[in-house]
């Protein structure tokens, strides 16, 4: 019997989403934005959508676990049924099946496991291995049973490996504004105010008379489209990697397939950066102007957090840059030779050593990133920027595949997406330029 109190949650979630949902599809059909009233309205429905969900999703939880447990118990005790008593040369089973847990196929070599997951899928594709589809099938179900992911999900313990790490391939993917696009590839529309009304404030002419100013309509909107493309990359495997079938394998792959993704992103937001900015930031002829004492890198640093300021969104927080211009900044000093662009931040460390290798540079305030994803050749261009003011859209699920092109001493295993950018703010990038040598 259904909890009656989940009901009525579920009733009112459903009920705030249609309504949300009417006042967005009826804006849409009006071919216009919506009003004050109706953003108004939705976003405080939105507020009261996600509480409900938080609370649903809780005690969702909750009814599952005590079902689980339940469902133990029964299998528990017709198990030891079994044991004692057998009809017919028959022995009753346990009803607890893969979906109740994960199998542990795959398994990290700390825990003692013995499979790779890369392997087993490549066989159970490529070679029709009933064995590995088989285990495929009963880790898929185990993982994807709360959530009803699609697609090729790696065990949990390569992701907990991998994501915690510092990424240099995603020094500046990670700063800025991130969207997450599920598997919805459609472009996303986003309103903007181009022209306020800051000139309508006036002081009054005259003791009892209205200034013409004030009901000038000076208010405009527009709008801003992100819209997401197809990105891949793929890389060949040697075949006898994939033979070897440890678990050790799988983390070789997985992060390389990894990084070879998050290259392309950082590429991606770094090109959108220097062609969605605005000029204003300063032009040196070459690399002695770029060092100058007098006005070099560090004015024309602070005169672009200036300009950058100058939008009203507030002064830059990030420069990014290629690891030349980043050497470049780190040899700045002063003139008792201390460093005019320390590296106030490092990568974690422990024990052994640091975990990652992504230094963050201190330039009049700003972080200072150093990335791959710009390109080092004259003339050479950096930004200076607000990070809010590029946006990020991404998908969340990725899907390997695998042929043999490349003959059958090797595989190629593709990684592909949905990914978008957005320099949702112009003004607050300014773009520099070293022009030469």
């Amino acid at each position: 019997m259904p909890n009656p109190y989940l009901v009525r949650l579920r009733e009112q979630h459903d009920a705030l989403r249609s309504s949300i949902e009417g006042m967005q599809t009826r804006a849409a059909e009006g071919n216009r934005d919506l009003t004050e009233d109706e953003l108004r309205s939705v976003t405080e429905q939105a507020s009261q959508l996600k509480a409900l969900t938080d609370q649903i999703e809780s005690l969702t939880e909750v009814e599952t676990r005590s079902r689980r447990v339940g469902e133990l118990t029964a299998s528990l005790g017709d198990e030891r049924q079994g044991d004692a008593q057998q009809l017919g040369g028959e022995q009753t089973r346990s009803r607890t099946t893969t979906r109740d847990r994960d199998p542990g196929h795959y398994r990290s070599v700390v825990d003692g496991g013995e499979r790779s997951f890369f392997a087993d899928h490549y066989r159970s594709t490529v070679l029709n291995d009933q064995d590995s589809r088989k285990r495929l099938e009963e880790h898929m179900r185990a993982v994807t049973q709360a959530s009803g992911g699609t697609g090729i999900i790696p065990p949990k313990w390569l992701v907990d490996e991998y994501d915690p790490l510092a990424r240099q391939a995603r020094a500046v993917a990670d700063m800025v504004r991130r969207l997450p696009l599920g598997r919805d590839p459609r472009p996303l529309t986003l309103p903007k105010q181009t022209t306020g009304t800051d000139a309508n404030i006036l002081t009054q002419s005259a003791e009892g008379a209205n200034t013409a100013g004030w009901g000038t309509d000076r208010f405009a909107t527009d709008k801003d489209t992100l819209t997401p493309v197809t990105k891949a990359a793929y890389q060949d495997v040697a075949r006898q990697l994939l033979d070897s079938s440890s678990p050790a394998v799988d983390s070789l792959i997985f992060g390389d397939l990894r990084s070879a993704w998050d290259a392309i992103v950082e590429s991606l937001v770094c090109t959108a950066i220097l062609a969605g900015g605005t000029a204003t930031g300063s032009t040196f002829a070459n690399e002695a102007a770029f060092k100058a004492a007098d006005g070099g890198a560090i004015d024309g640093a602070i005169d672009a957090q200036t300009a950058v300021a100058g939008d009203q969104r507030g002064p830059a927080d990030l420069v990014v840059m290629n690891f030349r211009r980043f050497g470049a900044h780190r040899k700045l000093k002063d003139s008792t030779g201390r460093p005019l662009m320390p590296v106030s931040r490092y990568g974690p460390q422990n024990a052994r050593g640091a975990l990652g290798n992504l230094m963050v540079g201190d330039l009049e305030g700003m972080d200072a990133l150093g990335t791959s994803g710009i390109p080092t050749a004259y003339a050479e261009k950096y930004a200076v920027l607000r990070r809010h003011a590029v946006i990020l859209g991404e998908s969340d699920v990725i899907d390997f595949t695998y042929e043999q092109v490349a003959g059958p001493a090797a595989v190629r295993m593709g990684i592909w997406g949905y990914v978008g950018t957005l320099v949702r703010h112009p003004n607050s990038v300014a773009i520099m330029t070293v022009t030469a040598a």
